[in-house]
């Protein structure tokens, strides 16, 4: 028996974020240029599926949906920009895209890290941009208990190395 397109169920993100242009998010997913683990993280986060503790709260595998480092409630956006030296982190980043795109810094949206649903003229810099988003998204996103943009800053280096010279 096969399955016709109307009876498969609408993933649960796509219900969440009806605005956001998802066949243009999974191309650029699909498009960077990065090691799996960076993109399999990534796709944690696209599809809201990553392990923060309001999202284990909800299902019932932990008691509290605060942040063991701050208090706050842990969702994806606090862990990827909003947590310890993820602001200065995130700062740096999109001043590094602004750099590529010769833009303004508020052009550049947060939600560019868990949606990306853009597309820019030049396939260089849409390249180099979803490159340093996967990145960004994948530093932020470790389990590392101090995380800082020297730290990040030496990721990338290596990152960029790999991507050149071969793992």
């Amino acid at each position: 028996m096969t399955a016709k397109i109307e009876d498969i169920a609408e993933m649960r993100i796509t219900r969440i974020y009806t605005y956001t242009l998802w066949e243009r998010v999974w191309k650029n997913l699909h498009a960077a240029v990065v090691p799996d683990s960076v993109k399999s993280t990534w796709h944690l986060a696209i599809h809201d599926i990553f392990p923060t503790k309001e999202r284990l709260a909800a299902i019932g595998l932990t008691d509290t949906c605060s942040c063991v480092h701050c208090g706050h409630i842990d969702t994806l956006q606090h862990r990827v920009v909003e947590c310890g030296e993820r602001p200065v982190i995130w700062h740096w980043t999109r001043e590094r895209i602004v750099a590529i795109l010769r833009m303004d810094t508020r052009r550049i949206p947060v939600e560019w890290n868990l949606r990306p649903d853009f597309q820019l003229c030049s396939p260089q810099k849409q390249a180099a941009v979803i490159w340093i988003l996967a990145h960004f998204i994948a530093y932020s996103l470790q389990s590392t208990k101090r995380l800082s943009l020297l730290d990040y800053m030496d990721f990338l280096r290596r990152a960029r190395w790999r991507l050149y010279n071969g793992p």
